[in-house]
């Protein structure tokens, strides 16, 4: 970015709803909360025909201009649809210099977080897109430990919570021949499950194309639009989550 203004780039964010209003409010809240006007950025959200409370989105995304689309998916379909309906996404809008696609279930907590993404990715030639550092708590980031134990958290592919990609010809046509979906390869003697945008990820490495991280950091609740969680579990997650809504729409 060193040669280029700030208004020479398009972002184009999206966003997917899957029964995640309340978790998706929170996210575009703190996504405002920590990004000024300046940032040239459009943002989509699409939805799965969710039943859940969406009243608090419905009336933030108004304010703030946001578009809800319906995928034509439901929260029942026999896939994750997740990649399916990014990949329609990427397609349908060629004409920007960058996608972020956003999870419902993350929460930004640091100023100029995609600014400070689009900065360190524009300087790396060899990086086709960047993601930030992840926390489960708001506080530390997720163990390193872990995270080598889990490499589909970060290491293995870049992961579609916050990620943000530089529109080129390569990436849109890895997009419409390969896609952003899950996928399972078969190995002679193991199956491989490749999560949302890990076959991507691999793909692009081929071009010698790679992923890093950046220094923000980012709440990740993870998993939230399906039932996983053990009940405690889901139980810490909501009340985090509600206590971080309230104090954002108290602070407005």
């Amino acid at each position: 970015m060193r040669n280029k203004s700030l208004y020479e780039y398009h972002i184009e964010a999206v966003s997917v709803n899957h029964n995640t209003s309340l978790y998706m409010e929170l996210m575009l809240r703190s996504f405002f909360a920590m990004h000024d006007q300046s940032l040239p950025i459009a943002m989509t959200i699409i939805d799965n025909a969710s039943q859940d409370d969406g009243e608090g989105l419905g009336k933030f995304a108004d304010e703030k201009h946001i578009p809800i689309v319906q995928s034509g998916f439901t929260t029942s379909t026999k896939n994750n649809s997740h990649g399916e309906i990014l990949r329609e996404f990427v397609l349908s809008h060629p004409d920007c210099t960058h996608y972020l696609f956003l999870d419902a279930d993350v929460c930004f907590l640091e100023p100029d977080t995609v600014l400070l993404m689009l900065e360190a990715l524009e300087a790396d030639a060899t990086c086709f897109g960047i993601g930030p550092r992840m926390s489960w708590d708001g506080i530390n980031e997720i163990p390193e430990d872990i995270r080598i134990n889990n490499p589909d958290i970060q290491a293995a592919r870049l992961h579609p919570c916050c990620a943000l990609i530089k529109n080129t010809p390569l990436f849109r046509h890895v997009v419409e021949e390969i896609g952003l979906s899950c996928a399972n390869y078969l190995w002679a003697e193991r199956d491989e499950y490749l999560d949302t945008f890990k076959l991507m990820t691999r793909v692009m490495r081929t071009h010698g194309l790679r992923h890093r991280i950046a220094s923000p950091m980012i709440i990740h609740f993870f998993a939230v639009s399906y039932p996983w969680d053990p009940e405690e579990f889901r139980q810490q997650k909501v009340s985090e989550r509600d206590r971080r809504l309230t104090a954002l729409r108290e602070s407005r």
